[in-house]
């Protein structure tokens, strides 16, 4: 169920590839990437941290969007897990926000899927303290704070 929905995301004209990561940013599935899993895994817990921040000063985050490497960059974020999207083109984004949805629904109804993620649940928090924080990331914590 997670290939099939990630491989169908990953289908659409103008995305360039997708990717799951769990809470303790261990990629579940990917497609279409060209970025080594190291790559991803540090970008999932850069997005993890800003989310963790946000999560801290009491604010639910439940997308993101941002600028990467000459690629736009569509993250869904659930309780579990997250859903990121590569794009070359912004004008996707709007179809890709909806498709998302409906994928994120389908994986938290998939009891397999549901039953894996039950084993890498980390809070929010741990992103926070796991590891040393770079610059940019001291800084968001210092504005959010």
């Amino acid at each position: 169920m997670v290939n099939k929905t990630i491989d169908d995301i990953a289908n659409i004209d103008g995305v360039d590839g997708a990717f799951i990561v769990s809470n303790r940013a261990e990629i579940i599935s990917k497609t279409g990437l060209e970025y080594s899993d190291k790559q991803l895994s540090t970008l999932s817990t850069h997005i993890l941290r800003m989310i963790a921040a946000f999560h801290v000063k009491g604010k639910k985050t439940t997308e993101l969007e941002f600028y990467w490497q000459n690629k736009y960059i569509i993250c869904k974020n659930s309780d579990q897990f997250l859903a990121i999207v590569f794009c070359s083109t912004p004008h996707i984004l709007a179809v890709i926000r909806i498709t998302l949805n409906v994928a994120m629904a389908k994986l938290l109804e998939d009891k397999k899927f549901s039953k894996w993620l039950k084993t890498h649940i980390a809070g929010k928090e741990f992103m926070l303290r796991k590891g040393v924080l770079d610059a940019a990331e001291e800084k968001l914590l210092e504005y959010i704070t």
